[in-house]
């Protein structure tokens, strides 16, 4: 099937080219990458997630959340400890310079959505926001990836 050009698949190719651009450069004071960002914001503050839960909130596989934590943690923005019910399980919390980080995360990426609801109506964003969560929705039952 060829793409039709100006269609969907170079509309999102853009917007995920810009937007890691972008995360990669705000990010980049906080020694973190735009993958890393999406760990501290699934986190929240005073949460203690086992890494298991934490792979089914951004769905992503086990060894990814693990090898995510090795790194923020070497940041200093995350605490991995051992479960006390299951000594196999690790829980993940977000230190107090983590804490920090997710804030500033935050608020870059509440800078990058404010130029992407600037190119629509809030009607027209409202749609957008709706059919994308439909297709993630509907991406994220599929079991061929």
């Amino acid at each position: 099937m060829r793409e039709v050009p100006g269609g969907f698949g170079r509309a999102i190719s853009v917007i995920n080219r810009k937007a890691l651009g972008y995360f990669t450069r705000r990010l980049r004071p906080l020694g973190l990458g735009p993958g890393q960002q999406a760990y501290l914001l699934a986190l929240a503050p005073g949460e203690s997630v086992p890494q298991e839960e934490l792979a089914r909130r951004l769905s992503v596989d086990k060894a990814n959340v693990s090898r995510a934590a090795r790194g923020l943690e070497e940041l200093g923005y995350l605490r991995r400890e051992r479960s006390g019910d299951d000594a196999r399980a690790v829980a993940l919390s977000l230190t107090e310079r983590g804490r920090a980080a997710r804030r500033e995360a935050e608020r870059i990426a509440a800078e990058w959505l404010a130029v992407l609801r600037g190119a629509l109506t809030a009607d027209e964003w409202r749609a957008a926001e709706a059919a994308l969560g439909r297709i993630a929705a509907a991406l994220e039952t599929r079991a061929d990836d």
